[in-house]
């Protein structure tokens, strides 16, 4: 491939390993999770998480980055991932920038990318072709979000298990520092509902049915989103453990 850009295969690389996924809802920072996290095998962030980054709250977030889905959009108010900047991703001990989407926009991004930067030290992953493919035909003229993107490779993987916090799928807001311009959950709604670009409720439900089909037998998450599956969806209660 052009540049260096390579193909990341959740499968082969979750494969009996456990996975932590770190959202961005304010729900990871109800427990200290963040010694629990940073002994995952593999710990994954979206986005502006390194960037907007505080280091009081590693007890809550841990600071092990292994994988980061970015949307390539370097802006910080309006939907962007904030800047690729390798220096900060280094610091973190990244070893996988993804963009996930294998389609012409997704290439676009990547060549500016690497038109801006010039970098060849670092490579850019996209998801399978066929995973990219099974996941927008669920949304039809929406596009899922990074979070989807990630829930989606690790829930279909057969990694031994994963751990799931900060996702509530704006049912609450957003962790403090991450996306201050509209942490009201209403103020979010309506912004999302201007760009029309991500339908949430869709997410969350094929959220429900990628843990009802999960081949993982460990799958845990935080008390937010356990007290929300418990609520709207009690017969995966019994699939999930509550950390």
């Amino acid at each position: 491939m052009p540049f260096r850009i390579r193909i990341f295969k959740p499968k082969k690389i979750f494969y009996n390993k456990s996975v932590a996924v770190v959202g961005p809802a304010d729900s990871a920072y109800d427990q200290e999770n963040g010694p629990i996290i940073d002994t995952y095998d593999y710990v994954i962030r979206m986005n502006k998480a390194l960037v907007t980054w505080n280091p009081k709250n590693e007890k809550y977030l841990g600071s092990k980055t292994d994988i980061l889905f970015h949307n390539f959009h370097e802006n910080m108010d309006s939907g962007g991932g904030g800047p690729l900047d390798w220096n900060l991703f280094n610091k973190f001990g990244v070893q996988y920038l993804i963009q996930p989407r294998f389609d012409k926009n997704g290439w676009q991004w990547m060549f500016n990318y690497f038109k801006k930067y010039l970098n060849t030290n670092n490579a850019i992953y996209m998801l399978p072709y066929s995973d990219y493919k099974k996941i927008s035909k669920l949304f039809d003229e929406y596009h899922p979000t990074r979070g989807f993107y990630v829930l989606y490779s690790a829930l279909t993987s057969q990694c031994e298990e994963v751990f799931i916090t900060g996702f509530t799928f704006f049912k609450t807001p957003y962790a403090e520092g991450y996306r201050d311009n509209i942490r009201d959950v209403k103020a979010n709604k309506m912004h999302i509902q201007n760009q029309g670009l991500h339908n949430p409720d869709l997410e969350y439900e094929y959220f429900l049915k990628l843990v009802k089909k999960s081949p993982i037998k460990r799958i845990s998450v935080d008390e937010k989103l356990y007290d929300i599956l418990k609520f709207d969806s009690p017969e995966l209660i019994k699939k999930v453990k509550k950390i």
